[in-house]
């Protein structure tokens, strides 16, 4: 009781001060109908301010959420995509079997956990593995780029060799005309590659499109990858011709796992094709 009286003093006048305010504003509301009507718009306005700010708040914590839900979406859309892409393009004498209609890719979604860009071996965590029938050599994509390789699958997680690798390199084509090649990565710029093994004779433009080959079981064919940004002849034949990347693998977060459903057949046949 002597504490709350104590406090009363000491509050006393910031008290009497914000009762006669309180005050002061019903009789100045009271007095006209201009006065009453500023005031009111004046509390909407604080009121409209209050509530902007709370979501604003809101939809920032809710981002979180916001993109593993679009993640989600996008990969059941992407397995959509493939399927009637797979049934439009199969040969007219297969359709008749039910092996045409079935799809060749599937995809699973995965957050990146652990990524790194600042080291010529770059790698990333993914967490999805096993359990969700993630295997070594499935590639992983978002829907402007090829992200990179799983190299190991635990049960939870899973281990990915970053594009940004100079130990690795994949096929890709100029969209224009099909010319395929190998695209690496130099260690210098995170958002440049290297395509080569395009012939001289071909026409390329900066500017033109890079997409992925298709050449492999890994990656489907036509996933965009870049653009050109330069080009310039080296050794002889061949261009060596930089690609801006559309990734900027400083900021992804939600990829795709792709899963070749007749990898195993692939690989069987590409062993036996070897040793002839």
């Amino acid at each position: 009781m002597n504490t709350f009286y104590r406090l009363f003093l000491r509050l006393r006048v910031f008290l009497v001060f914000l009762v006669l305010e309180i005050i002061a504003l019903a009789l100045l509301s009271n007095s006209s109908y201009f006065q009453q009507a500023a005031i009111v718009e004046n509390i909407r306005l604080v009121k409209a301010r209050v509530d902007g700010i709370w979501d604003n708040w809101t939809y920032y914590f809710s981002l979180k959420k916001s993109n593993e839900q679009l993640a989600l979406e996008n990969t059941e859309l992407r397995n959509r995509l493939q399927y009637y892409q797979e049934k439009s393009n199969a040969p007219i004498e297969a359709t008749v079997t039910d092996s045409a209609d079935a799809p060749v890719y599937s995809y699973v979604s995965a957050r990146i956990v652990a990524n790194n860009v600042n080291t010529l071996h770059n790698y990333m965590m993914l967490n999805v593995g096993s359990r969700q029938g993630i295997e070594p050599d499935m590639g992983v994509i978002v829907h402007n780029g090829i992200v990179g390789l799983v190299v190991t699958a635990y049960e939870h997680y899973s281990l990915v060799k970053s594009l940004l690798n100079v130990n690795w390199q994949v096929s890709a084509k100029l969209a224009g005309n099909g010319f395929f090649g190998s695209l690496y990565w130099d260690g210098k710029n995170d958002r440049e590659m290297i395509l080569t093994e395009i012939p001289q004779h071909v026409t390329v433009h900066v500017g033109d499109t890079v997409i992925s080959s298709g050449l492999s079981s890994i990656f489907p064919s036509d996933i965009p990858i870049g653009t050109v940004h330069s080009y310039r002849v080296k050794g002889g034949n061949f261009y060596e011709i930089t690609v801006s990347l559309f990734i900027d693998f400083r900021k992804i977060y939600a990829v795709n796992v792709v899963k070749h459903l007749y990898r195993d057949e692939w690989k069987t046949l590409e062993a036996s094709e070897r040793y002839e």
